[in-house]
């Protein structure tokens, strides 16, 4: 196998790319809003609410997704809450807000 071959069997899942998304946080609930380039909104929860928010506030809502591992990556956390950028998200039973 080939290195070129190699490249394209790991990256053959797209569930493990990493996306461009707008991220909003409405601590009060818990809930992480993710809105993909094409419009695609999906809901998550997330005990770190709160740093989520103000990591998107610093950031403009500028992050990346990782459905495969429930990460979304917020580069710039760190000077925002002085943690770490990576969250780990969870899937809402809440319905979409409108």
């Amino acid at each position: 196998m080939t290195m070129s071959e190699e490249r394209t069997t790991i990256t053959s899942d797209q569930r493990e790319e990493w996306i461009d998304v707008t991220v909003t946080a409405l601590p009060d609930l818990h809930l992480v809003r993710l809105t993909s380039t094409d419009g695609d909104v999906q809901e998550y929860l997330s005990p770190e609410a709160d740093d989520l928010a103000a990591a998107a506030e610093h950031t403009e809502g500028t992050a990346q997704w990782c459905a495969k591992y429930r990460q979304l990556l917020v580069p710039g956390a760190l000077a925002a809450t002085g943690r770490h950028p990576f969250f780990k998200l969870h899937p809402s039973s809440l319905p979409l807000s409108a």
